[in-house]
């Protein structure tokens, strides 16, 4: 009888923990929160956001150039660039004309350089100027650029 009484005990701890294991006794039960949004803008399909350090990487500023057309406005001049693999550029100055230059990306900078033109006599040496992003904007130095259509 007695072996009876331990059998039966053992079966019954078996069904009461199995009934307990599937009622999810063991999970947290406080619900999950949905993670923060953040307020920052989105990049458009396919463009580079900074990165962590923010700090746009070469290959972020090289990947989100090259093959592409981009508007840009300075305090001075405003025109249309287009960014070939091969690093160099064709230059629209709106009012003023065309130009060739070759460019390079760096990390958190644009590298570009000009052949001379009508407009620009002396064409402009490499210069490096910081590659960043507000707003939804993308900047080189003071000018804004724009992904054109």
């Amino acid at each position: 009888m007695k072996l009876m009484s331990k059998s039966a005990a053992i079966l019954a701890s078996v069904i009461l923990l199995d009934g307990c294991a599937s009622m999810n006794l063991f999970k947290d039960s406080t619900p999950e929160q949905a993670p923060a949004v953040s307020q920052e803008p989105l990049p458009a399909p396919g463009m580079a956001a900074p990165g962590a350090s923010g700090v746009f990487s070469a290959a972020q500023i090289k990947t989100l150039l090259t093959g592409k057309s981009w508007r840009w406005s300075s305090p001075k001049y405003a025109g249309v660039t287009l960014y070939a693999s091969d690093g160099t550029s064709l230059v629209e100055v709106t009012g003023k004309g065309t130009t060739q230059g070759h460019w390079e990306a760096r990390d958190g900078q644009l590298c570009e350089s000009f052949a001379p033109a009508a407009f620009l006599p002396q064409g402009v040496p490499m210069t490096c100027q910081a590659f960043t992003s507000a707003n939804g904007n993308y900047m080189v130095g003071p000018a804004t650029f724009q992904l054109a259509s």
